[in-house]
């Protein structure tokens, strides 16, 4: 589990910080994947509920606050991602799963993937790097 809370939080601040598009973030989903999975929900106030599948078999589930400066540095530090972030769709959700490695990319099957949706009032956006074979 410390591994995988470590490994997330070393996702998030080697990211850059941040031009923003000045929308309100009404919901941030993200879910860090691998051997283990956590998901984290985060709302516009920074109200937060994270589920860790570790340990097994139940995992654990709780809740988090984030200060208002806490929630625009973790939006700023993902904001490199919601660049690259494509419109939510089925199509979108089924290219994600369907995805495979660019040719002359090894792929390594037991990687894990980061995937973040940003969902505003005008706006509902997702990305997906898979740990395989994005570097």
């Amino acid at each position: 589990m410390r591994a995988l809370f470590a490994s997330f939080v070393l996702l998030i601040a080697s990211s850059c910080a941040p031009e923003s598009r000045g929308e309100e973030i009404e919901r941030l989903e993200m879910r860090l994947s691998g051997w283990s999975s956590l998901d984290l929900v985060v709302d516009a106030e920074g109200n937060g509920t994270y589920e860790d599948s570790e340990p097994y078999p139940d995992g654990t589930k709780g809740r988090f606050k984030l200060t208002r400066a806490e929630l625009l540095e973790l939006l700023a530090k993902l904001q490199p991602y919601r660049k690259q972030a494509v419109p939510f769709s089925e199509e979108s959700a089924k290219r994600f799963i369907e995805r495979v490695c660019p040719k002359g990319v090894p792929e390594v099957t037991d990687a894990g993937a980061f995937y973040a949706r940003w969902l505003t009032a005008d706006d509902d956006v997702h990305y997906l790097a898979d740990f395989g074979c994005d570097h």
